[in-house]
C-alpha cells in the first residue's frame, strides 16, 4: 500500500496526499521570509524581544549558534539547495545554477523547489523532501516565534484552501502581529495568504460561509 507521510493512503503513482502538498508548498512559500527574520535573532544581547521571560543571570554567548547555523552555508540554503540539486539530477540529468548571495539563493531555490511541485509529488523521494522542508520550517518558526510567546492571535474564519477538488481545509486562520511581514499562514495545511491577498481571503470566507448556510437551511 502507498502511504503519505502523514499515512493517508495514496495513488500509486504519488507520494504526498493533497493536504501535504499544500503544507509543503506553504512551507516552501515561507522559508525566505523566516530566513530573513532569522537575522536580527543572531545576537541576542542586542535588543531581542524577551517576551516576558526572566533574564539571563549569565552573561549571553556574542551569537546565537542555532541562528548562525540555520542563516549558514550548511542551514537552510543548505538543505534547499541540496534538494533541488538533487530533483534537478532526477528530473533533467543536470545540475542547477547557483549564484547570489545567501538570502537570494534561499529565495532561488525555495521557488524552484515550489515550482517543480508537480513532478516532487510523484518523486520517489517526494515524502523525505517534505518531511526535510517540515523539519526546517519548524526550527526556524520556534526560533522566530518560540511556541511559549505566541499570542493567540486576531481570529479570521475558516482556511478557505482546497485539500482536495472539492474539500476544504477549514482550519482556523489568525493573524499574529509578531510574525512580520504580516503574512497569514494555515496552521493544518500551511498555505500562505500574504497581505495583498487579504480581500481575497475575505471574500472566499464569506463565499464559504453563505455557502454553509445555504446548505443548512436546504
Amino acid at each position: 500500500m502507498n502511504t503519505c507521510v502523514c499515512h493517508r493512503e495514496l495513488a500509486a503513482d504519488e507520494t504526498l496526499c493533497q493536504r501535504c502538498r499544500s503544507a509543503t508548498l506553504g512551507r516552501l512559500r515561507r522559508v525566505p521570509a523566516l530566513y530573513r527574520l532569522l537575522e536580527p535573532e543572531l545576537h541576542p544581547a542586542a535588543g531581542a524581544p524577551t517576551y516576558g521571560r526572566v533574564g539571563l543571570v549569565e552573561a549571553p554567548l556574542p551569537v546565537s549558534l542555532r541562528v548562525l547555523t540555520l542563516r549558514g552555508p550548511g542551514g537552510i540554503v543548505g538543505v534547499l539547495e541540496g534538494w533541488w540539486t538533487k530533483m534537478q539530477a532526477s528530473r533533467a540529468g543536470s545540475a542547477p545554477v547557483i549564484s547570489g548571495t545567501i538570502e537570494d539563493r534561499v529565495r532561488t531555490a525555495a521557488a524552484r523547489l515550489a515550482f517543480h511541485l508537480d513532478y516532487i509529488v510523484t518523486w520517489q523521494e517526494g515524502s523525505s523532501l517534505a518531511t526535510a522542508i517540515r523539519e526546517l520550517d519548524e526550527q526556524a518558526l520556534n526560533i522566530v516565534c518560540p511556541a511559549d510567546t505566541r499570542e493567540r492571535g486576531e481570529r479570521l474564519g475558516p482556511c478557505p484552501s482546497e485539500t482536495s477538488p472539492g474539500v476544504l481545509c477549514g482550519a482556523v486562520l489568525r493573524y499574529y502581529r509578531d510574525l512580520s511581514p504580516g503574512a497569514v499562514t494555515c496552521p493544518w495545511c500551511a498555505v500562505v495568504y500574504p497581505p495583498d491577498s487579504w480581500a481575497d481571503l475575505k471574500e472566499w470566507m464569506d463565499h464559504d460561509r453563505q455557502q454553509e448556510v445555504l446548505l443548512a437551511a436546504g
